[in-house]
Formats: C-alpha cells, structure tokens, sequence
C-alpha cells in the first residue's frame, strides 16, 4: 500500500509541473504532505503543517510538517525545499537556527535527506519508489527517547496509582479520627457540594475530589507555568484549605515519590511546548491518560472523550451564520448570551475565545459566555484553558467567573429556582444562581456519552433526574409510538430536553451526539416535540454508523471511536418579541 502512495505522488508531481510548468516548493510542497499523511494514518498520527517549536536556542521556528500523536507527542518534523535551493546548505542553515535534529525530513522534489540522532542515515533519489518508501516508514517509525520515557512513564503511572491512592485514602480515613480542622472543613464543603452538584454526594466523594486535586495539581503547574488558577478559583481554595490541614512537608513528599517520574516527564515535555492551543490539547491528552488510570469505570460513566477542536470551531461558525441568518445578530453582539452546559475541558469556550473580536470579548468574556461541568478535574482543566487563551490573546490575566461546578441537569433551569445561600463563603453556588437568571441565546457543545456504553441497556449507566425524565415523559416519551421507550432517557435526550427548557424565546441550539434521532422509530416522539417547540431545525449527518453502512467497519471512521452515527444538530427557536412563532 504504502508504495502505491509513494507512486500517485510521483504523478501528482509530474502532472503539477506539466500543467503549471513550476517546480518551486509552494507549488508541489501539497503533494509530499498528502504522501506523508498517508504513511502517518495507518500508525494513529497526524501531520501538523507549521507548527511552532521552541529552540534550544530559545528561539521558535516553523517546520513545514510536524509528525504528532494522539497524546500530542511529536514523532517527527518535515522540512521542504525545491530544485532551486542547495539542499545541504539549507539543512545547514535550518540547523544553524535550532531546527531538530533527532528525527528530520529535508526534501527537494528531487532527492529526500533523512536525519536521525544528528547524522545522515538516508539519502534517497525521490524518483526510486522502493527507496523512498523504505525511508519514509523509517522516518515515521522512529520513535525519539522523549517519546519512550513519555509512554514508559505513563505505563508505569498506571501501575502505581492504585498503591499512591490506597495510601491517600489511608491517611484521610486518619484525619476522621482526630483532625478537628479536617472535619470541620470537609463537612462544610460537603453541603456546599450537596447544594451545588448533586444532591447524592457523599463524603467519600469529597474524599476523592481531595485525592484528584492532590494528584493533578502538579500537572496544571508544570504546563501552565503563570497560572493564577489554584491561587484564585473558588472551588480549588476550598479544596487547598482542606489538603492544608493535613497533606503537608514530609507527608507529602513521601506520598507522592513514587510518580515525581511521571511529573517530571510532563515537565519537560510541557517546556517545549510554545503554542497555548498545543498546550491545552497536551494537557487535556494527559488528563484524558489520568483519568483512564484513576478512575476507569468513571471515565466511562462520565463520557471522558472530547471533542476535536476542528468539529468544534465548524460548530461555532455555523452558530454564528444562523444566528445572523435568522436573528440579524452575530455572537460578538451584547445580549448573546452563550453556554456550554457540559463543558469537558473547555474547548468550545476556549474556540470561542479565539474566534470572538480582540475589541468585543473583554465584555463577552466577563458577562455573556456561560459553562458547567460536574467532575472537578475536567473543570479544574476548563478554568484553566479558558484563562489561559484569554491572557494569550489580551495579553492580561482575567479570572473567569462564569464556570460552575455543577450538574447541569439537577440545577440549571430557567424558572427562577432559588438556592440555600449559606455558603456563600463558596462563591460557586451564586455563580449557578446568576447564570439561572439569564435568558439564553445559544446553547452549544457536546453533552456526554458513555465511551463503550452505545445504549441505555448496558451497564455502568447513569443516575436518574426526576425533573428532566418527566419532562420527556410528558413530552417525547406521550408522544412516541414504539413499544420499548427506555433509551429515550439516555444523556443525549435529557440534553436536547434540558437545552429546549432552558433556551429563550429566540435562540439556537448545536449538539454533536449521536444520530439515532434522526430516522431511528424509537425516536418519533423526540422529532414530533422538536417540530413543534422549533421553527427551523439543520443536520448535519456524518453517515458514520458502522452497523448501517456496508462500506465502513471498525471505528477508525468515527471521530469519537465507536460504531453508533454522529451528527451535528441546529435547532433554531424564532418566536419573535411575542414570543409567537412566525
């Protein structure tokens, strides 16, 4: 196969000189990164074009391609020149700028130069096929020592975790015995949590949010080196002042030993790491690693798998179009309230933040974007990925105040519902409050689903919300047909009720989930419901469900890795200033 490619680029060529009558390297540089991709797909990686790297000479430049993986780690860089540059004197130049040099492509359209450890291992005529491949499949399989240590440190992480939390939860079982101080504050925290999360919260839940703010802090500190984060977010004080009373000096020295390895291994990876954009998908990969071996069954429960960032800005392009199209306004306007309900680690605020106006986000930023996530380290990552992008492109840090802990589905509703204020001393509680009273415009993301759980029968399925299963009760469930109804209480559909209950009288929402809905008998009563509470509706289906579809298998053809469809939905409620539907 790989020869195969190897030859159609050798055409590509000719047939780019033939018809353009050009050999410079703007002109055929497109055809060697579609022959590179197509080495990189079969191992899981990506070629990223021009992506900045930091020097050993503190400099940044911009390789024409950088070989990444899933977890972000760079594989190898690609470096094109055309038949008018002397190649050994630019690789000598590129070099003398701080170019890598561990694992490098230098090519012409003539000749291809692979460098490996500082030295030459290949050089290779482009039009000898077999050559060419044989060092393409040298270049990408290479794996560079970083990226070793990276995948040894995480194995071994994984190994050692179960050990570091049996002693974590050993030595806070300690302090319910004779820690005034401890008690005192998980307690109140404990309320806290009843009154903004989820009314089920037990102690042993507090527990572990203690032991994933332990575990995870270090993380936050080695990538973000400037971050204000643990200093100024309400929910990781709290937290902070508890840890204080009995997780310090010696106690946590020796607790923590065992995986300094794995924290030093980010460390150094993180300070090569020059892009914020690259940052935040370097530390959502890490934690999505984390979690897998912290919690795994929880990971599922929780749906901890995010959404690419090249869906999501589609996503917030296409909002904006329809919000024009049909309301005359765009995202940047006062008045445009936006929420994320369920925001992961906070990638379409941190898109929103990119694609929104310099000269309208200060007021956005501050006043109209909204999200909410339930689990704290997800949330920890948000906070910190949304103020991040912010002060890499204002140039000043903001606290952002309009992240809630919470579950979206048991506490944010639009009909006024008040909560116990006692501990306002937590400023999370008032911040659900004050996003409850805002009428919301826009309503987007990705609401969570169950990574290896495709349907509501299996196991590891999530808790009941009586408020929202009685709306689709009284709603999609009356006006459904089919016989067996129980998926329509899935995370999906309590999403897409939630969001219809929650959306002002003119508004938009855009989900990404599943595609069941859309032809699937069980659902009729779902698409009778949205034909009446909308007035336009637009989807967009990726006709990636494996079990429909005889010309796909397997789950490589799924952006999200399973077999169930995806699709995109726009639902856009017109009711005008009556609140009449035109």
């Amino acid at each position: 196969m790989s020869r195969l490619l190897v030859t159609q680029y050798q055409t590509e060529v000719e047939q780019i000189i033939r018809y353009g009558g050009s050999r410079k390297e703007t002109s055929i540089r497109g055809a060697f990164e579609r022959l590179l991709n197509g080495y990189c797909k079969p191992r899981n990686y990506l070629l990223v074009p021009e992506l900045d790297y930091k020097t050993r000479l503190n400099t940044t430049v911009y390789p024409d391609g950088t070989i990444k993986d899933a977890i972000r780690l760079e594989h190898g860089w690609w470096e094109s020149k055309d038949q008018y540059d002397r190649l050994d004197e630019e690789i000598e130049k590129k070099f003398a700028k701080g170019y890598p040099d561990e694992n490098i492509l230098f090519e012409d359209s003539q000749t291809a130069v692979l460098i490996q450890h500082s030295q030459e291992v290949a050089r290779i005529p482009m039009q000898d096929a077999a050559g060419l491949d044989g060092l393409l499949n040298a270049f990408v399989d290479y794996e560079r020592p970083e990226v070793r240590d990276f995948r040894a440190a995480i194995l071994r992480f994984k190994e050692d975790v179960p050990d570091i939390l049996e002693a974590l939860r050993q030595i806070i079982t300690q302090q319910e015995g004779d820690n005034t101080a401890f008690q005192e504050r998980t307690q109140a925290f404990l309320e806290i949590c009843r009154q903004s999360i989820n009314p089920e919260i037990v102690i042993s839940d507090v527990y572990e949010m203690l032991i994933q703010h332990i575990l995870t802090e270090d993380i936050f500190t080695n990538i973000f080196h400037d971050s204000q984060f643990h200093r100024e977010n309400n929910i990781a004080r709290e937290l902070s002042e508890i840890i204080n009373t009995f997780f310090t000096g010696a106690t946590r020295r020796n607790t923590l030993k065992n995986i300094e390895h794995y924290y030093s291994i980010i460390r150094r990876k993180s300070e090569n790491i020059a892009n914020h954009h690259e940052k935040q998908k370097f530390l959502k990969a890490v934690y999505e690693n984390f979690y897998q071996a912290y919690n795994p069954k929880a990971a599922d429960r929780l749906g901890i798998v995010y959404t690419p960032n090249e869906i999501v800005r589609f996503m917030i392009e296409s909002t904006e179009h329809l919000v024009h199209k049909h309301f005359g306004k765009l995202l940047s306007d006062p008045g445009v309230e936006i929420l994320d309900p369920c925001t992961g680690t906070g990638t379409y605020i941190t898109e929103l933040i990119d694609y929104l106006p310099e000269s309208k986000l200060e007021h956005k930023y501050k006043h109209e974007i909204h999200c909410n996530e339930l689990a704290i380290l997800p949330y920890y990552i948000a906070n910190l990925n949304i103020e991040y992008t912010y002060q890499q492109k204002m140039g000043q840090y903001e606290e952002f105040k309009n992240i809630c802990l919470v579950d979206t589905l048991d506490h944010c509703t639009a009909d006024g519902h008040q909560f116990d204020l006692f501990a306002m001393s937590v400023q999370n509680t008032a911040r659900i409050q004050q996003q409850n009273d805002r009428t919301i415009s826009v309503i987007i993301g990705n609401p969570p689903y169950n990574a290896h759980q495709e349907n509501f029968n299996q196991r590891n399925a999530n808790r009941g919300y009586k408020g929202i299963d009685d709306r689709i009760k009284s709603t999609y469930i009356k006006e459904g047909t089919a016989q067996n109804q129980i998926v329509v209480y899935d995370m999906y559909t309590r999403f897409f009720r939630w969001a219809s209950d929650r959306l002002g009288p003119n508004g938009i929402i855009a989900f990404i989930t599943n595609r069941s809905f859309i032809d699937s008998k069980t659902f009729d009563g779902f698409r009778k419901c949205v034909d009446r509470e909308f007035d336009y509706v637009y989807i967009v289906d990726t006709q990636s469900d494996v079990r429909n579809n005889p010309k796909i298998s397997g789950t490589k053809n799924n952006v999200f890795g399973i077999q169930a469809g995806i699709a995109v939905m726009f639902l856009v409620r017109k009711r005008g200033e009556d609140g009449v539907s035109p």
